[in-house]
């Protein structure tokens, strides 16, 4: 057994990312990265092998492509693995944007795969230069520190979840894997198209660095697992100072952020800000909020914010508000019987919808993904009640109203606090606060329901 089998079966076992008698549907282009991927899931013992379904589109981009097609056709009835493939018309090619417009067609493709396989997986070969490549193009663009953290091995995707199991090897372990093992792949001659910047960073940037540093790439994943867990660990940090900070109105108490250091100030000013409905504020408008909360020669301001919010500040607090707009003529949220794909309110600022696919939320709301069992629907959304608890991990119960305590929210947003119930009336969600723990049976990917729920600014519903 090669070292990369083994290294790839040890971080399958660790990771966990499916169970044997999951359909999992693998992204193949013919490419050495997708070839290499498949054979080794071929290679994996029983245990741990899933239900293969081989997903491959034809771009119809060069004449190479019908090659391509033939020979992945041929390998899989070699090999009796499930084979799909779809056709992108060269009449559906853009005259511009082709790359982006094959990506989004290419995606479609294995969503519907997907969903005629009952498949809730879909496998990609992107490796540690991906990551790398992604990494560096977003240092160099510039932008908020959390998109350094690059590509996840997973994210939630149509009703299931992508998985990139490749990501800790490097493009030439997988190459080294092709040549030992006598793989057959073809090149995409784009991808030595300059004019690209991924591939300007992939055989121009990265190559003059690792002359630099021979493990280059192995240290970006390192960076990407520290970044990703500091970053988990400096949204607790800061939720707590911010929780310090807010009086039982919800208002910033200005004494009490200045007690913290002036970076932590900005980070629990964004943050409070996220929490109303306020997202794209720079780093530079920060800085200017928090010159005009410091001056204590001007006790008392009003600032403009985008999306028609100001911020007052009087004396010793701070308050956000919403300027007079049609929806505050809504009613207050009240129960509701929830209808997929549909906005119910959840406070003045929010709207709330579920659905059983990703794509309604347009990747613009803040979207979480939860698996439920199907006897637990129809789900309900209400204020929540006294004698409301959660499930915890351990098998305990907790109090919504202890955990609206614990989170120090303030008694005005106490009493209209929201949460999602289940047919059986058991709380599902306290609402943008925190979620029950449901053990899952062994077999959930094929038992249960796949939901994502979103939460956006009422503010859009107006200019939908």
């Amino acid at each position: 057994m090669s070292d990369l089998q083994q290294a790839f079966e040890r971080h399958l076992v660790r990771s966990r990312f499916f169970a044997t008698r999951d359909n999992v549907v693998v992204a193949v282009s013919t490419g050495v990265d997708s070839m290499v991927l498949l054979d080794l899931l071929q290679h994996l013992p029983l245990k741990y092998r899933p239900q293969i379904i081989v997903a491959h589109m034809n771009h119809e981009l060069r004449k190479q492509s019908q090659l391509e097609e033939q020979f992945i056709r041929q390998y899989c009835e070699q090999k009796a693995l499930k084979l799909e493939v779809a056709h992108w018309s060269q009449t559906l090619h853009p005259p511009t944007g082709v790359e982006n417009a094959a990506r989004q067609a290419r995606y479609q493709f294995f969503q519907k795969v997907m969903e005629d396989n009952q498949a809730r997986i879909l496998l990609t070969a992107h490796h540690q230069n991906d990551l790398a490549e992604t990494m560096l193009m977003k240092l160099t663009r510039g932008g908020q520190v959390s998109q350094l953290v690059g590509i996840r091995d997973q994210r939630p995707f149509t009703n299931g979840t992508l998985i990139r199991p490749l990501l800790p090897f490097s493009k030439q372990q997988l190459m080294e894997y092709a040549l030992q093992h006598h793989l057959r792949w073809y090149e995409d001659q784009t991808n030595k198209d300059l004019d690209i910047q991924r591939n300007r960073f992939r055989h121009r940037i990265i190559p003059m660095l690792e002359k630099e540093n021979a493990q280059l790439l192995a240290h970006l994943e390192n960076y990407h697992q520290q970044l990703t867990e500091l970053l988990a660990w400096r949204d607790q940090e800061i939720a707590d100072r911010l929780a310090e900070c807010i009086d039982r109105q919800g208002r910033m108490i200005l004494a009490k952020l200045s007690d913290n250091k002036e970076f932590i100030q900005k980070e629990v000013l964004r943050q409070w800000l996220n929490h109303q409905g306020v997202y794209d504020i720079k780093n530079h408008q920060l800085d200017e909020l928090l010159q005009v909360l410091t001056n204590e020669k001007k006790p008392q301001q009003t600032i403009k914010l985008p999306h028609q919010y100001i911020l007052e500040k009087d004396y010793a607090t701070c308050a956000l508000k919403k300027l007079e707009n049609p929806l505050e003529n809504l009613q207050k949220p009240q129960d509701h019987v929830i209808k997929l794909e549909q906005w119910y309110q959840v406070d003045s600022i929010s709207l709330m919808a579920v659905s059983a696919q990703e794509s309604f939320f347009k990747g613009e709301e803040q979207v979480v993904f939860q698996w439920l069992d199907p006897d637990q629907f129809p789900l309900v959304l209400r204020k929540w009640r006294q004698k409301d608890r959660i499930r915890l991990k351990n098998g305990h119960h907790q109090l919504v109203k202890r955990v609206l305590i614990d989170q120090k929210v303030p008694q005005k947003q106490r009493d209209q606090q929201m949460v999602l119930v289940d047919a059986h009336d058991e709380v599902v969600w306290i609402v943008n606060r925190k979620w029950s723990w449901f053990e899952r049976p062994t077999d959930y990917r094929q038992t249960w329901q796949p939901c994502f729920i979103g939460i956006k600014n009422k503010e859009k519903k107006v200019n939908e």
